[in-house]
């Protein structure tokens, strides 16, 4: 029951806000799936339903799948499945807000297919009233799933860092974290020294990223949900850098330079035990795993160009996956395991592709010259990346299927390092 869950992290964050993400659309895709969404029938004294409506709407417009629109004129009461499939809508969404006690509602959401004239979905939920964002992402993620048959990613987190100067016109530098429209934003971490690097967890209860605060780079655990201290890994001559969760959640995969040379290595939190993964003259960095935790991808030299390669880890055999250009970098795997997501330099330009592990075949996504740390919704369908624009870092987030693109600027500042949490527990 989503309930309990609602009122804890709305009670927790209630005094964290900072700033919100600004979300400018820049792309749209015409070939999209059709959905007509009714206004909420509302019973009793409800705020909120104009609110649900508009966030389901632009979920679903953003995962490149749908085309979705509100229809205040189209009669609930005699619905015209002919006009409906004259005009193409795959699915009608239709829901009722009542107000049960002062602070819960039930909302009925009924989704109907004008082909075969038949309810696909119809479903009820009491939730608490001053959830209504996290309501409409769960709500979001129920439409999605009954369409396309695949779980959404409206119901989970980003991290991001956030750049400013402050009074004292000293760089200040913000961990934040946001729904994953960017919107509903709380601070975790202020700090006059740089942040980077923040990683989920896979349950989505920690953080992992880099600090500058002892005047050297060491990795950093932070629980956002709970009042617990903030973990540091001990601290390894050298630099430490691009942390990694493994799917366990046990373990973090980190770049350390302790013996001279970076290399990639395991530490254990609940052992307290390190453990070296890659031996190898040249850089290896940059490790993130598969979500099943049998392969490692990570970034090297080794081959004289900076390019990608997968470890097996069982085995420890490892192969190189990229071959296009002489700079591949920063890759994550798709949730699938199939597929991987990076940067790819093409000229002068840096830019995010997905690749085809199987195949090799490259793909670009993006158009920019100066794109970074790119990283999978849990869904698969959208990536969300750092990018620059007119000298000042943003994020973008493109989707797979038909390109759908949208930025996220903040006006405080610029906004760097993103990470997609996995699902919510």
């Amino acid at each position: 029951m989503i309930l309990s869950r609602l009122t804890l992290l709305i009670l927790f964050f209630s005094n964290f806000s900072w700033g919100v993400l600004e979300v400018s659309v820049i792309k749209n895709e015409d070939n999209a799936l059709p959905v007509k969404i009714l206004p909420f029938q509302i019973i009793g004294s409800v705020q909120g339903g104009d609110l649900i409506e508009k966030i389901i709407t632009n979920n679903l417009n953003r995962t490149g799948h749908f085309s979705a629109k509100v229809d205040p004129s189209f009669d609930k009461n005699v619905i015209n499945f002919s006009q409906l499939r004259s005009e193409k809508f795959e699915a009608l969404v239709m829901a009722s807000l009542e107000k049960k006690s002062e602070k819960i509602f039930d909302i009925q959401l009924k989704l109907i297919d004008p082909y075969s004239e038949k309810t696909i979905m119809n479903k009820k939920y009491a939730v608490h009233d001053s959830g209504i964002r996290r309501t409409a992402h769960f709500l979001s993620d129920q439409i999605y799933e009954s369409i396309l048959g695949i779980r959404g990613s409206f119901d989970t987190r980003l991290a991001y860092v956030t750049v400013s100067k402050n009074s004292h016109g000293k760089k200040e530098y913000r961990l934040e974290i946001s729904d994953s429209d960017a919107q509903n934003p709380k601070t975790i971490i202020t700090s006059t020294d740089p942040i980077l690097s923040p990683v989920w967890s896979p349950d989505q209860n920690k953080i992992a990223y880099v600090s500058f605060r002892n005047l050297r780079s060491e990795v950093f655990v932070q629980y956002p949900f709970v009042r617990r201290k903030t973990l540091k890994l001990p601290y390894f001559d050298g630099i430490a850098s691009s942390p990694s969760w493994h799917p366990d959640g046990n373990k973090l995969a980190i770049t350390l330079s302790k013996d001279g040379n970076k290399d990639i290595y395991l530490y254990d939190m609940e052992k307290k035990s390190l453990e070296r993964i890659t031996k190898n003259p040249s850089i290896d960095t940059e490790a993130s795993f598969s979500s099943d935790g049998k392969k490692m991808v990570f970034t090297s030299n080794r081959s004289g160009q900076v390019q990608i390669y997968i470890m097996d880890l069982e085995s420890k055999k490892i192969s190189r996956a990229t071959y296009e250009g002489n700079y591949n970098a920063k890759a994550v795997f798709s949730p699938d395991g199939k597929s991987l997501a990076l940067v790819h330099r093409l000229g002068k330009d840096y830019r995010v592709g997905i690749l085809d592990i199987q195949t090799r075949d490259l793909t670009i996504l993006t158009e920019n010259e100066l794109d970074e740390s790119p990283f999978f919704a849990p869904s698969g369908d959208m990536i969300i990346y750092s990018t620059n624009k007119k000298n000042r870092g943003i994020l973008s987030v493109v989707s797979i299927i038909g390109r759908q693109t949208f930025e996220l600027s903040s006006v405080n500042g610029e906004v760097r390092e993103p990470s997609w949490s996995n699902y919510s527990q």
